[in-house]
């Protein structure tokens, strides 16, 4: 069976899409235009670029959050540079060249317009949908300064219903807005901080855990509103059928570390959801 398909941003939680992914696979349902927003946008891009689920999970496993701490500009924290440099070694150089049609969802923040990217360069795109304010820098495109799709749409159903007559499938993995924050997360241990006295990086060291923790706090504060703004946009767009995968509450946005555990409940959430929605068709 032919879909659209709607992946949501989420940051590290977005590794369940290939879950999911794989769970479609499974059923025989192929996604035959997509849109997304932030981490959701890049596994969309791959999934619309024609890479399975396999080829997915060994090029995301690529993605650290250690290789996200890279010093940015135009008021972000992070640079996104290395981010870029992935997305380019593996994906076609414009949304022209994919196999299937893809959405991307950004904000211009100079405007607080939602800008929907659909032709043109493809990496800076995804960039841009996943540019955090605070945390990456803004991307400059066509006059626009973008940022994360998500502050207006993280799960934008209503741009792939514009985009197709198939059955809409869905997935969510922001965290929940009551997701508690572990301030002592990542913090030093004391062998590590004497490696560093030893070797003159202590500073360097104290640097990149303070980072780590304003990355957290303003990812944390991102949540609550864009869960308000999912909700009232499902309400009155609502798919065919809604995935949320059952992660741990606790799974941050920056857990790149926890990629196969997303994956996992990815998969397992959405054959389940899969199979009951396909029996309620009479499939």
């Amino acid at each position: 069976m032919e879909i659209g398909l709607v992946l949501g941003g989420g940051g590290a939680r977005g590794s369940a899409h290939i879950g999911v992914i794989q769970a479609l696979e499974a059923r025989d349902l192929t996604p035959v235009a997509i849109a997304g927003c932030s981490m959701g946008a890049i596994v969309g891009a791959f999934c619309a670029a024609g890479f399975s689920a396999a080829e997915m999970q060994e090029i995301m496993s690529e993605l650290t959050y250690q290789q996200l701490l890279s010093f940015g500009g135009m008021g972000g924290l992070i640079g996104g540079r290395k981010i870029l440099t992935l997305l380019e070694r593996h994906l076609p150089a414009t949304f022209e060249e994919l196999a299937h049609p893809l959405h991307v969802t950004t904000v211009d923040v100079q405007t607080g317009e939602l800008v929907v990217l659909r032709s043109g360069p493809l990496a800076p795109a995804l960039r841009a949908s996943s540019a955090i304010p605070g945390i990456f820098s803004p991307v400059e495109h066509r006059g626009h300064f973008l940022v994360d799709g998500g502050l207006l749409n993280n799960l934008p159903v209503d741009v792939i219903r514009t985009m197709t007559l198939h059955p809409i499938v869905a997935v969510d993995v922001a965290a929940p807005p009551n997701r508690r924050l572990d301030f002592g997360k990542d913090k030093p241990t004391l062998s590590q901080r004497i490696e560093a006295m030893v070797s003159g990086e202590e500073s360097l060291l104290d640097s990149l855990f303070r980072r780590a923790l304003t990355v957290e706090l303003f990812m944390k504060t991102f949540d609550v509103p864009q869960r308000v703004m999912t909700e009232m946009r499902l309400a009155m767009q609502p798919p065919d059928l809604l995935i949320r995968p059952r992660l741990d509450p606790q799974f941050g946005a920056e857990d790149f570390d926890r990629q196969g555990e997303a994956i996992e409940a990815g998969y397992r959430s959405a054959i389940a959801a899969i199979d009951e929605w396909l029996m309620s068709k009479g499939e």
